[in-house]
């Protein structure tokens, strides 16, 4: 019974790293195509997901379609599925 309220924090930890990781992925395609980061929906949808998006130093790629691959993002969607897949395991033996 003790361990049933730490498995749902663990749930809900789990469902808000999802949700920043498919906001992050989101930002990575409107950033990929540069007609869509030019619209003012775009933009400023760009400054909410840059606040998720971790400074880890890597420059952005140019990409054909007039945007730019963002490699932080990236690796922030990676680092942020790798910590849910670490919770998922802490929930299950839990």
């Amino acid at each position: 019974m003790a361990s049933k309220p730490v498995r749902t924090l663990i749930t809900v930890a789990m469902d808000i790293l999802v949700i920043v990781a498919v906001c992050v992925t989101i930002g990575i395609v409107v950033r990929f195509f540069g007609t869509l980061a030019s619209t003012t929906v775009g933009a400023s949808y760009l400054r909410f997901a840059d606040v998720l998006r971790l400074p880890v130093g890597f420059e952005s790629i140019p990409t054909p379609y007039g945007g730019f691959f963002d490699v932080n993002a990236a690796v922030t969607v990676a680092i942020v599925l790798l910590i849910e897949w670490a919770l998922s395991v802490a929930r299950r033996r839990a």
